[in-house]
């Protein structure tokens, strides 16, 4: 090998080393990048980058899904339009950052950069502003509700079934996040920090009678109408009496009309036909104990299974006992009821500027039609004369599960979930108000009558 050779030899190898080490350069660069904006941490609300950010871009602004601003930019100040009415969703900033002001915190704080801003940018120091982010959110049915709940404590979810897009959810008391001290806020004995309609756990009192009521129509498809009880107004578990509601004697009862007239004691009975052990597998199908397939943050709902109190076992047949649950979870329950079995994953982002709508996502079929439909017929006679009567002048199909859940806290919560038709459009709801009997029906009212005058319009 002459010279030549060999210094152009020594060059190839510099050149493949300085390759290597440029590539692993890049690669360290490029996982820099990453860790800083993309991951867990760079999106972490501990990340001074976003700190940063906050200084010199301007939030991008939320808006409902028909185009109505909800936040704005008042002299680099975050103004919340609607005060209190999107605390659950849109969240809020400057008493601890929460719910889509904190999750999408790098999305409202990214601007797209042009040439023409970049120079304005210069000349007149004013800020970038980020991208803004469109929910699905009504902020007509959120006001309706929101004035609902005006005098009341408790939540509201509701929920297209057909898409999974959640068109309301509000959780009272709510609070003014451009006005209020942080300090009072926390101490006040109402907590209106707690986001009632996914972190709040209640008993779910009768609505839970859905569940025992598909375990009968599941296990005896053909005779489970034959399966009656005489009710007298209270039945005598483990040396304990359980009564109906104002101890009222039914007679004999059918699924159909225990379910219409929510009769505690027929469905107490129904432990001679569905053990407590098939009763936690039917809770399991329906999404207890267990992260709910949504991007919402959501607290488990809570059954049991361990339970060997034979009395606290049969309080559960009737939505009592240690079973908790959270509205979110329960509209999501209206919501496969109404959508022939099916569960959609509930979303709240449509989209993000400038960017692709996200689409509906099936998550999985939870029972068959034929169920959904017994079900539906189930509910739809709870209004025809049953608990929820109070319905049936509205000028749609609507079922419910009317429920009243003692707790440890005074009076009882007063509970509705189902859903509402209107020719090829539905919505599926649960509305808890907090120690007020009988209170969530006329929300309900409220609701489904925002949704007609919408639709038909």
């Amino acid at each position: 090998m002459n010279e030549k050779q060999r210094v152009a030899k020594r060059r190839k190898s510099i050149i493949n080393i300085a390759i290597f080490w440029g590539i692993i350069l890049g690669l360290c660069v490029v996982r820099v990048v990453y860790i800083a904006v993309w991951s867990e941490l760079g999106l972490s609300p501990y990340n001074q980058r976003l700190n940063l950010m906050e200084d010199k871009i301007l939030r991008g602004n939320f808006y409902d899904s028909n185009g109505v601003v909800l936040t704005q930019n008042i002299d680099e100040v975050r103004d919340y339009i609607y005060d209190g009415r999107y605390n659950t969703s849109v969240g809020y900033l400057g008493y601890g950052e929460y719910g889509l002001e904190k999750d999408y915190a790098k999305t409202l704080l990214s601007p797209t950069y042009t040439f023409l801003g970049i120079l304005k940018n210069l000349f007149t120091k004013e800020k970038f502003v980020g991208h803004d982010v469109y929910l699905t959110l009504d902020n007509e049915l959120q006001e309706v509700v929101e004035k609902a709940f005006a005098k009341n404590r408790g939540a509201a979810v509701v929920i297209e079934p057909k898409t999974g897009q959640v068109k309301a959810m509000f959780s009272a008391p709510a609070f003014n996040p451009n006005t209020a001290n942080l300090e009072v806020v926390r101490n006040r004995e109402d907590n209106p920090l707690l986001n009632r309609a996914t972190q709040g756990l209640y008993p779910p009192g009768s609505i839970f009678k859905i569940l025992p009521a598909y375990g009968i129509m599941e296990k005896f498809p053909e005779t489970y109408q034959d399966i009656v009880y005489n009710c007298t107004g209270e039945i005598i578990i483990d040396g304990e009496v359980i009564k109906c509601y104002d101890h009222t004697a039914h007679g004999m009862m059918n699924l159909s009309e225990a379910f219409k007239y929510s009769c505690n004691t027929y469905f107490i009975n129904l432990r001679n036909y569905i053990s407590y052990k098939e009763l936690s597998s039917i809770a399991k199908q329906f999404l207890f104990d267990t992260k709910l397939p949504t991007k919402i943050l959501v607290k488990p709902s809570r059954f049991d299974k361990n339970d060997e109190n034979v009395f606290s076992q049969a309080l559960t047949y009737m939505g009592q006992g240690k079973t908790l649950v959270t509205p979110f979870h329960m509209a999501m329950i209206a919501s496969v009821i109404a959508n022939e079995g099916v569960l959609m994953e509930p979303y709240l982002v449509d989209h993000i500027a400038g960017k692709k709508r996200n689409t509906p996502k099936e998550v999985d079929s939870i029972f068959d039609t034929a169920m959904a439909t017994n079900l539906q017929n189930l509910m739809i006679g709870v209004v025809n004369g049953g608990t929820g009567r109070a319905l049936s002048g509205i000028p749609a199909t609507v079922g419910i599960k009317t429920g009243t859940a003692e707790n440890g806290n005074g009076d009882a919560h007063s509970w509705v979930l189902g859903f509402a038709q209107d020719r090829e459009d539905y919505i599926a709801f649960a509305v808890v108000v907090e120690n007020l009997e009988g209170e969530a029906v006329g929300i309900v009212e409220d609701i489904v009558v925002n949704f007609l005058e919408n639709n038909r319009n």
